[in-house]
C-alpha cells in the first residue's frame, strides 16, 4: 500500500503549557496502523473521556477509535483493490465489532460517531441490505455507529481524514 508518509501531515497543537500559557506544543509522531490489504493510517490525537481545557488529549499510544466521551483524529487509507477485505477481529481491538451483516465478513460497527472527509481516491461504503454509495474527493461523511463495510475495487488508494467521537450513553452493541 502507498499510504502517504504520516510525516507529510503536520500536526500543530496550540494549547496551554504546564504554567497555563497559550503556546504551540511539541508532540511526538502519530500512532500508526497497517493491516495489509485492509487499511493503513495514522492517528494523530485522542481525548479519553470528556473534553476540557484540562483534558484536551494527546498523541495516542495505539490506533483506536474514541471511547465513551472521547475523540480521535487521524488520516487513513483503504488500499486499491481491497474490495471487502475483512480485518482480523484481533486487529480491531475494543473500538470495533465485526457484525457480519448479510454474511459479509467485512461488515463492522463501532460505538462512535465518525466525521470523515475523502482526500483522494474513491471508496464504496456499503450498508446492510445491499445499500451502497461511492465516496470521492471532497465528499463528507457522518457515520452514526451503523454496521458498514468499506470496499475499494478501484485502481488507487483512498485517503481520508477522520474524527471519531465516542458515544456516552446507550451506545453499546
Amino acid at each position: 500500500m502507498t499510504f502517504p508518509d504520516p510525516q507529510q501531515f503536520r500536526l500543530t497543537v496550540a494549547g496551554p503549557t504546564a504554567n497555563g500559557e497559550a503556546d504551540f506544543l511539541d508532540v511526538p509522531g502519530p500512532a500508526l496502523i497497517d493491516i495489509p490489504g485492509v487499511a493503513a493510517g495514522a492517528f494523530y490525537w485522542a481525548v479519553d473521556g470528556g473534553h476540557s481545557t484540562e483534558n484536551f488529549g494527546g498523541v495516542p499510544s495505539a490506533v483506536r477509535l474514541a471511547g465513551p466521551g472521547g475523540s480521535t483524529f487521524g488520516v487513513n487509507s483503504f488500499p486499491a483493490r481491497s474490495a471487502g477485505n475483512a480485518a482480523d477481529p484481533d486487529d480491531l481491538g475494543d473500538s470495533m465489532t465485526v457484525t457480519g451483516d448479510g454474511g459479509d465478513p467485512a461488515m463492522h460497527a463501532s460505538d462512535t460517531i465518525d466525521y470523515e472527509v475523502i482526500i483522494s481516491g474513491k471508496v464504496d461504503l456499503e450498508l446492510p441490505g445491499g445499500r451502497s454509495r461511492t465516496l470521492r474527493p471532497g465528499d463528507l461523511l457522518v457515520m452514526a455507529g451503523v454496521p458498514h463495510a468499506w470496499k475499494n475495487p478501484y485502481g488507487e488508494d483512498c485517503v481520508y481524514a477522520v474524527v471519531t467521537v465516542g458515544f456516552t450513553a446507550n451506545g453499546g452493541r
